[in-house]
């Protein structure tokens, strides 16, 4: 990706409207046909494309820039992580009610283990320090590259099982049938599927 050579205060200013209208459109659940719509018209918006413009040089490179920069660490940022992470106007759930509710109480989180690609923490059981998981958590559309991770992982040496969360909202839930899918799959490949609700 090229760099440009955008003043720190201005990107910061961008990034944080764009987090906010992100917020606003429940960015995360959003089909790729509707985020193209969005890019494009933040693309032509003057408060966006507009002020990025001269210092990325062509219209046609604000679009792969808001995409591959902002907007590709927005998830991450959302959960914390990340140098965008304080411009976040509504932060995700944290991860530790996210484990609460797929695995219930009794699970600490070492937030130390935390890795970003995908998002996944070791977690501890508290009646037992031995029953170690990690803990991977993304939006439903990203289970493919949760399952990847793990399996990846654990050919590579990691001991421990995988417990892979996908999250979706009230807004956008996913069906009883893809959520059966993803439970065959992850008992397929050994994994420990679960699921929550965001809000």
């Amino acid at each position: 990706m090229t760099k440009y050579a955008i003043p720190s205060d201005l990107e910061e200013e961008v990034v944080r409207l764009l987090y906010r209208r992100a917020a606003d459109l429940n960015w995360t659940y959003l089909t790729d046909t509707e985020r193209t719509r969005h890019y494009q018209a933040w693309t032509s918006d003057p408060e966006v494309g507009g002020r990025l413009l001269p210092f990325i040089g062509k219209p046609e490179n604000v679009r792969p820039w808001l995409k591959d920069r902002p907007m590709k660490e927005y998830i991450r940022a959302t959960y914390g992580v990340g140098k965008w992470a304080p411009l976040v106007v509504k932060p995700a759930t944290p991860v530790s009610a996210l484990v609460d509710k797929a695995l219930g109480h009794g699970w600490n989180v070492d937030l130390e283990t935390l890795d970003i690609k995908p998002l996944c923490v070791t977690i501890r059981h508290e009646d037992d320090e031995e029953m170690e998981r990690r803990f991977a958590w993304a939006p439903m559309r990203d289970f493919k590259h949760l399952a990847w991770a793990a399996i990846a992982s654990q050919a590579g040496g990691d001991p421990l099982p995988w417990v892979i969360c996908t999250v979706d909202s009230f807004v956008r839930k996913i069906t009883p049938e893809q959520k059966a899918t993803n439970e065959r799959i992850a008992k397929r490949l050994g994994l420990i599927s679960a699921h929550v609700t965001d809000g």
